[in-house]
């Protein structure tokens, strides 16, 4: 169905162009300083480990996506193409931390807006002197706030937008006193989804995640946000590849999927990311991906979906740097409902 522009496409573009002046004027004031801090000495790095468990099962495949309730966390344009309002709930472990998730999505005529939670748990830390004499636990976590919106300005075109309030804090009492160390800052993703005119199974999408003007700990200089960029890539076969609709009298559908990401201050760690999802009837879906990440978190992935009604179901495991430890797996378990 074509869709023509309306006052709630014009207010969406006016929010990206707010967001995109409020990263850049955040920005202007320390950006000799990011440049020479570079990626090592990045914080809220919380916001690139994998969420979600179809986009792990995928391999981390995912600024192409459309209608996806876990575009929140990555490109808020996919929103866009929800068809219900959905609630969900996420969670998953990776290495010594838990992450938990819990976000809405509200379906307004064509406008999608979504309010998401993230909390990082990194887990309790024994602190000790020189002397190697236990100073107290120190429990450090970050958390960010997700407001997302996205609009199809086009019947081709999905554009969206998230502002992210990020709060770290680390608590230390015992031995060492009562401690709490707050530090707050913001971050903004912008997203758009394509879809090439006269091939509805093929889209491309481009993100720019995380920008911002980073944060400062204890009045000192801020440390840079991990800023970066993405092209993806989403074949939805056969329809895209040989003109026909369905495989095993549409029964069976194949997606596939390719990511690229880059640093944004520096262009110098390319990582890609693939991703395959098999349907069957578009109720049970079968995963499989591969990550080639400078963030150690390159190997497999495997996961499995179900939709049933208005249930979303999905698990995801990553086989990466951090899977052989025993402080947790990234095994990541997503639960949401249309409505």
């Amino acid at each position: 169905m074509k869709r023509s522009p309306s006052r709630l496409g014009a207010a969406l573009l006016l929010f990206l162009f707010l967001v995109a002046r409020g990263a850049d004027a955040q920005g202007s004031a320390s950006d000799a300083e990011r440049n020479t801090a570079g990626s090592a000495a990045e914080t809220a790095t919380f916001l690139l480990v994998p969420v979600g468990a179809r986009s792990v099962g995928l391999g981390g495949a995912v600024s192409a996506s459309r209608g996806d309730i876990e575009g929140s966390l990555w490109n808020p344009a996919s929103l866009a193409g929800l068809e219900r309002s959905a609630v969900y709930l996420m969670g998953g472990e990776d290495f010594a931390a838990d992450s938990r998730v819990i976000g809405g999505i509200v379906a307004w005529r064509a406008l999608r807006v979504g309010v998401t939670v993230l909390r990082y748990d990194l887990g309790r830390v024994e602190a000790r002197d020189e002397g190697n004499q236990s100073l107290g636990t120190i429990d450090p976590s970050q958390t960010a706030f997700v407001l997302s919106a996205a609009y199809p300005v086009a019947a081709w075109l999905d554009l969206g937008a998230s502002w992210k309030l990020l709060r770290l804090s680390s608590s230390c009492s015992q031995a060492c006193g009562t401690l709490d160390e707050i530090s707050t800052g913001n971050a903004f993703d912008l997203g758009a989804v394509a879809t090439l005119p006269g091939n509805q199974g093929v889209r491309a999408g481009l993100l720019f995640r995380n920008l911002g003007s980073g944060i400062a700990y204890g009045g000192g200089p801020s440390d840079p946000l991990p800023a970066r960029i993405r092209l993806g890539l989403e074949l939805d076969l056969p329809s895209s590849v040989s003109g026909r609709d369905a495989w095993a009298g549409g029964d069976l559908d194949l997606l596939l999927r390719f990511d690229v990401q880059e640093t944004l201050s520096e262009f110098d760690d390319l990582d890609a990311h693939m991703g395959a999802e098999l349907g069957w009837r578009r109720v049970l879906l079968v995963r499989g991906g591969y990550a080639w990440s400078s963030e150690g978190r390159s190997g497999p992935t495997l996961g499995i979906g179900i939709r049933f009604k208005s249930l979303i179901l999905d698990l995801g495991y990553g086989f990466n740097d951090f899977a052989g430890f025993d402080g947790g797996t990234p095994l990541q378990l997503s639960v949401g409902f249309n409505f």
